[in-house]
């Protein structure tokens, strides 16, 4: 469950720039604001339906998430357990180049860099501190182990749940 939303230095800085570059990124500095406040209030937030993400999921660094500001601006953000980071704001190409720069790297973002906010709870969320979030269970993680299994390990895996091809083991 996010508790704290950080914004890194580089974003901040970032977002004051966008406002000086006329109406287009005005107005997805307009849409970075609108979606840190959709991330800080109402409870937790599901990372994956409070705001547009981009078509395409981002496999380069571990946890990120691209959020869609239109006109090819993104908002770049990693997860960590309980604190998402918003890390990076910028066009397609800008962000292309700070994910390549940072591709591969894990935990390289640091709470002493930047502003932390915390997300503030509701009354249903406040109940709900132990349980899971639905985002804690990504698809991404189970294709991930997938990928990591082989047709030889599955079949030691299987081997001892049904022997000879003939009789499922009794367990218990």
């Amino acid at each position: 469950m996010i508790r704290f939303i950080h914004l890194e230095r580089r974003f901040e800085k970032e977002l004051e720039d966008l406002w000086k570059r006329g109406e287009i990124g005005a107005a997805a500095a307009q849409k970075a604001e609108e979606l840190l406040a959709a991330l800080t209030k109402s409870g937790p937030p599901d990372l994956k339906k409070v705001w547009k993400l981009t078509g395409w999921g981002e496999k380069r660094i571990e946890g990120c998430l691209k959020y869609d500001l239109g006109d090819g601006f993104r908002a770049i953000c990693f997860r960590r357990g309980g604190t998402l980071f918003i890390s990076f704001i910028g066009d397609h190409d800008e962000c292309q180049k700070y994910l390549d720069h940072f591709s591969g790297r894990h935990n390289w973002v640091a709470k002493e860099n930047g502003t932390t906010i915390p997300v503030q709870l509701t009354e249903s969320a406040e109940g709900m501190e132990g349980a899971p979030a639905d985002e804690d269970f990504d698809e991404d993680y189970e294709d991930l182990l997938m990928e990591q299994v082989d047709d030889k390990t599955l079949r030691k895996i299987f081997s001892g749940l049904v022997k000879n091809g003939k009789q499922p083991v009794q367990l218990g």
